[in-house]
């Protein structure tokens, strides 16, 4: 054993080398190796914020490029669904206009096709606006006319002349509506309003 412990206390400091021993405060580095250190450190910790500012920007980038897919497949709908209106309004034209002129079986025919069709958009997305009774809202409907209407509150859509719609909470297209208005004739002085 004892020849043990010798050879381990020749094999701790090589020839030429002095033993690292405890590097405690009184260990000083080399100013010049310091100050290197911590360039090196600022330099990392900078990249390291340019890396992180890229990795952000490239999520920022791939949400846009979902957002602006989602965005055009809806428009593409949306563009489909306005070119429709036209024909949901011929066919509630048709169907009126059938009342009594056409059999019974003619005008059920046209009537399936209709409920068809508008079954179809209202899955996709399609609301109708159809306001008759309720206070006139600007940003859902365009008034045509107002009419003096005794029986109902100024401002109360008395007619639908043509449905609104909104397509996925967005209008589509206003409700053309005639408004009450009150039932005394306004009159305009010369000078102005």
């Amino acid at each position: 054993m004892m020849k043990r412990k010798n050879e381990a206390e020749e094999s701790v400091a090589p020839e030429g080398v002095e033993p690292a021993g405890d590097l405690g405060p009184e260990t000083s580095v080399d100013a010049a190796e310091g100050s290197s250190l911590i360039t090196e450190l600022e330099r990392l910790r900078g990249r390291e914020d340019e890396l992180l500012r890229a990795l952000a920007e490239q999520q920022n980038v791939v949400r846009r490029r979902r957002q602006e897919m989602e965005s055009s497949v809806q428009y593409a709908q949306e563009s489909l669904v306005k070119d429709l209106l036209p024909v949901l309004d011929d066919f509630e034209r048709a169907l009126k206009a059938m009342d009594g002129a056409v059999s019974d079986s003619m005008r059920a025919g046209v009537a399936l096709v209709y409920d068809r069709l508008v079954r179809i958009l209202t899955a996709q997305g399609l609301e109708p606006i159809r306001p008759l009774g309720e206070p006139f809202d600007p940003t859902l409907h365009d008034a045509i006319a107002q009419d003096p209407a005794p029986d109902q509150a100024p401002g109360t859509v008395v007619e639908v002349a043509q449905p609104g719609y909104r397509f996925k909470s967005r209008v589509l297209r206003h409700a053309k509506v005639v408004v009450a208005g009150s039932a005394e004739p306004t009159e305009f002085s010369e000078g102005g309003i």
